[in-house]
């Protein structure tokens, strides 16, 4: 179980830390509550610790921040006041429940227990399923009576399974719940952890109760400890191996399962849309590579001759070793992991210095004949489950999503892009497109809305649309040129607006520019690696999961690559011909655009000295080939988080979550720059508290950030549709819009004006008092240029 600790006492956080740790509770420590906020946006927690008196943002508020933000995290808050007063705030700022410092620790872990049961249903204080029971208070295992000897991450596992008896758990979600930001684990430590876990339970007589959902991760048995005790349940259900990410390549569909090798997976049960999708790419990629895997055999084949009549080259050893590296990279991709221990064995005799001896010699003809009856086997598709007759579908940068039932404009669409590599796919019906869209996420949709029958199910589509993460851009048709229609469809979180009819240039033309507009919202990967077979595999394991990976075989292109395509996270294979890339690690690591870049590594070699290297160099983390899907994607997601960790707090003002007064300045200027580019109007809307300084001297500064964080969140409630949003300080905040003239702006903000002065505060003695807003807004070109001048004109407006 995770908890979050926000106390800026040292000491008293250091006891906390080590009474919580040695209940096995996962623990991050923060000192003050605007880190705790940022926390608790970036990471699932089951119970947060919550001193009241902490710097930059106190305990009430950042509870009440919580809980008005959707959060249903226990709360337990701790205090130094023993006053009614303090604790009636406390709970009726949604705490759960209350303690008075100083701490008695046996009744904070009582207290801590009881906030965890509580939940969507009852729960017992002990878990017990069968004969396993978990006492959280003694912290032990049992099972038949007979006390299991765990470490403190297996009993963390187990009880999360307990706990969520019917949940899956990815591998990444197992990381989030056991592992503390600043405790990342290593190379294959969950996979090692559910293995140990389910020896221990097996050897106590508790056989198959962790299984492997296909393509999903890892669950509670749901027929373990019924019949028989300890019995086999619903392992009597074997197969290969499943994983967590659907299949070999993005999940563990191996021989050895996911608990590790030599270990037999059972229970698989197949997520029939993910394994068929998977296994689609993934027979394609066969289809499409094997003449290439072919030719890698080849080359060993030669090499063996050469043994055989004594004319090995140099070259032709070094290339032999070459080919047998990148075969161990990618056979066990196919579910060959035979194939790939093979092949990483030749590479690693042919990478000794000096001659071969005659063992050597001998064993690599074996090794070899061997290797060539896998792949000759695969390619005759005898061991090859894969569907090898779809091909998989060509690489496409950008989807597009016409729902209109009119074709010609779908086809006329089509023509204009299609020397762009790009494609748009239409739907012609709105329930159609609502059971497609539930498991796509494209870069755009085209929405029409002329149909008065389904307006509120297209209305409903597109704010579904807009509040996704990220946010799809919709376009509307609509039937009528009206400001009330205009109005409503931004409010829905509609990036564009056109009248019918419009010819597909007009769509296309107002299409291109919403993609530039959103492109950033993206996560985009490059992933430099001169095996094209890799290349291809990593595509289908990254992309269902929202991420755009561009892919580059040769690493001279690589800096041309990473200036225009501007990456969120890079993977880089260690072994490369020209430049390999510990040295482009190197070089990005020297400069200042690119020195915080996610570098995630991929090597077939798992020796220290290579791991050494990998770090010592700059990079975040590494994966080993052949690739694991859920474990890439859990590295990857664990960077990203972290990455964006890191940019929230030096881009966001701290107290309203909105972007500071420097990047909502460089956002405008990027805003204003499109403008003109695209000929557009935008206008610049400035909204600030009246009287702000006398609200925080008359009510305290602890009202005045509280008027701040609600005029925030209505604010972004509000502005959903791309608008830059930006808070500068001194109660003053400033939006800016794209497309609408002045007057259109003005009438979009007469509701949101409306709401701001229908809001009551509470200060801290219980006074209630409401606040005025000061506004202006200003229209680029007509009232200045540059944001300074519209800047200007707004305050003399204002004044």
């Amino acid at each position: 179980m995770r908890i979050l600790l926000i106390e800026d006492e040292e000491i008293l956080a250091s006891v906390l830390l080590k009474s919580l740790t040695k209940q096995h509770y996962v623990v991050d420590v923060v000192q003050d509550g605007q880190m705790g906020w940022e926390y608790t946006q970036s990471t699932n927690y089951d119970l947060l610790l919550i001193d009241v008196g902490l710097p930059k943002l106190d305990g009430i508020t950042l509870c009440q921040r919580l809980r008005s933000g959707g959060c249903f995290t226990p709360i337990l808050l701790m205090t130094a006041k023993d006053g009614n007063r303090e604790r009636i705030q406390g709970l009726d700022a949604g705490a759960d429940d209350y303690l008075i410092k100083p701490l008695d620790l046996e009744e904070l872990q009582a207290r801590i227990r009881a906030l965890i049961r509580r939940g969507d249903r009852p729960c017992t204080p002990i878990l017990e399923v069968g004969a396993l029971r978990l006492d959280p208070s003694s912290c032990e295992v049992t099972y038949n009576n007979k006390l299991l000897e765990l470490t403190a991450k297996e009993y963390s596992l187990l009880e999360l399974f307990l706990r969520n008896p019917s949940r899956v758990f990815s591998r990444g979600d197992i990381i989030e719940h056991l592992w503390t930001f600043d405790d990342p684990p290593q190379e294959e430590t969950v996979k090692s952890h559910i293995k140990y876990l389910r020896q221990k339970l097996k050897a106590a007589g508790a056989v198959d109760w962790i299984e492997n959902v296909y393509g999903l991760g890892y669950r509670l048995n749901p027929v373990a400890g019924r019949g028989e005790k300890g019995g086999r349940g619903a392992g009597e259900q074997r197969g290969r191996g499943a994983g967590e990410q659907g299949s070999r390549g993005a999940g563990e569909q191996r021989g050895r399962g996911a608990g590790g090798q030599g270990e037999e997976e059972k229970s698989q049960i197949p997520n029939s849309d993910v394994e068929e999708q998977f296994q689609q790419a993934m027979g394609g990629l066969w289809k499409q590579y094997q003449g290439l895997m072919v030719q890698r055999l080849t080359v060993l084949q030669e090499l063996a001759a050469a043994l055989s009549g004594k004319t090995l080259t140099r070259e032709l050893r070094q290339s032999a070793e070459g080919e047998a590296h990148k075969l161990a990279g990618v056979l066990g991709m196919f579910e060959q992991d035979n194939g790939t221990l093979l092949a990483r064995e030749i590479e690693q005799i042919l990478g000794k210095d000096g001659d071969l001896s005659a063992s050597e010699k001998g064993q690599l003809l074996t090794l070899i004949e061997d290797l060539g009856n896998i792949i000759n086997l695969m390619v005759m598709g005898q061991n090859v489950d894969y569907q090898t007759s779809t091909a998989i579908a060509p690489e496409i940068s950008t989807r597009l999503i016409l729902i209109d039932p009119n074709l010609q404009l779908g086809s006329q669409l089509q023509q204009l892009v299609e020397c762009m590599g790009i494609c748009w796919q239409q739907i012609t019906n709105l329930e159609d497109a609502k059971n497609f869209l539930q498991t796509t996420s494209p870069d755009l949709v085209v929405l029409n809305i002329d149909d008065i029958t389904w307006r509120k199910e297209s209305l409903a589509l597109l704010s579904d649309l807009a509040t996704r993460t990220p946010p799809v851009p919709v376009l509307v048709l609509a039937a009528t040129d009206e400001l009330v229609e205009r109005v409503t469809f931004a409010q829905y979180g509609a990036r564009g607006f056109l009248v019918k009819p419009v010819t597909a240039a007009q769509v296309w033309d107002v299409s291109s520019q919403i993609l530039q507009r959103t492109r950033s919202l993206r996560v985009n990967i490059l992933a430099v690696d001169d095996d094209p077979l890799i290349l291809a595999a990593l595509r289908p394991m990254l992309e269902p999961w929202g991420m755009r990976m561009t892919g580059l075989e040769n690493p001279l292109r690589f800096w041309e690559v990473l200036q225009s395509t501007k990456p969120d996270l890079l993977i880089l294979d260690v072994e490369m011909p020209h430049i390999n890339g510990i040295e482009l690690c190197r070089a990005v690591r020297t400069d200042p655009q690119w020195q915080e870049l996610p570098i995630v590594f991929l090597t077939a070699h798992r020796e220290m000295e290579t791991v050494q290297q990998v770090f010592a160099v700059g990079g975040d983390d590494y994966v080993i080939k052949p690739v694991v899907g859920a474990e890439l994607l859990a590295r990857i997601t664990h960077r990203l988080e972290r990455s964006r960790l890191l940019q929230s707090l030096s881009t966001k003002d701290p107290l309203t979550g909105l972007a500071n007064q420097f990047q909502s300045h460089r956002d405008l200027q990027h805003l204003i720059a499109q403008a003109e580019k695209n000929q557009q109007s935008v206008c610049l809307i400035i909204l600030s508290v009246t009287d702000f300084r006398q609200i925080n001297i008359k009510y305290g500064h602890q009202a005045g950030n509280e008027v701040l964080q609600r005029w925030s969140r209505l604010f972004q409630s509000a502005f959903c549709s791309g608008e830059v949003v930006g808070y500068w300080g001194n109660g003053e905040f400033v939006v800016g819009v794209s497309g609408l003239t002045k007057t259109e702006a003005n009438h979009r903000l007469s509701e949101i004006l409306t709401t701001l002065r229908q809001q009551i505060f509470t200060a801290f003695d219980g006074d209630r008092f409401q606040v005025i807003c000061n506004f202006a807004v200003v229209e680029y070109p007509n009232d200045g240029l540059t944001i300074q001048s519209l800047y200007q004109v707004a305050a003399g407006r204002n004044s």
